[in-house]
């Protein structure tokens, strides 16, 4: 008995579902699963849709893409928006990326006017700290600015 087996996954609004296929003696078992419900900010994820194209067109695009983002914010509004930065962050596995969007989370935390740390970040700090762990560059400096301006402890 020959047993093959493949996964894809397909994005469907903000849903991720991972389609895998079976095939045991020529029978073709389909399985479907929701992956990740994807409540992320759409203008956030966007930014890095093809970003590499963009940089190549202006040295400034996540600069003015992130601004493009906070222009209007209210400090409040700054702090609330944490959430989807973190949340990114952990999804991301690109050392640029991280480093660029750790240095948005430092910004976002600037016009909050505040350095107490969100709710969410606070759960989802030690997963973050072993993710970033992995990228030398951001694990470096924007980290450590980071945990610097939130007054953190090694």
């Amino acid at each position: 008995m020959i047993t093959q087996q493949s996964g894809a996954f397909l994005q469907e609004g903000d849903v991720l579902f991972l389609i895998e296929v079976k095939v045991e003696s020529n029978i073709y078992f389909f399985s479907c699963s929701i992956k990740d419900v994807i409540k992320m900010d759409k203008r956030l994820s966007e930014i890095y849709f093809r970003w590499e194209d963009k940089i190549d067109k202006d040295e400034w695009y996540f600069s003015n893409s992130f601004e493009s983002i906070t222009k209007d914010m209210s400090a409040e509004e700054a702090f609330n928006y944490i959430p989807n930065v973190v949340d990114m962050l952990l999804k991301l596995d690109d050392d640029y990326l991280i480093w660029e969007t750790l240095y948005f989370l430092i910004s976002l935390y600037n016009i909050a006017e505040t350095t107490q740390i969100h709710l969410s970040l606070e759960d989802k700090w030690n997963e973050l700290e072993e993710h970033i762990r992995n990228y030398d560059d951001s694990f470096g400096t924007p980290y450590n600015e980071l945990k610097r301006y939130l007054r953190i402890k090694d």
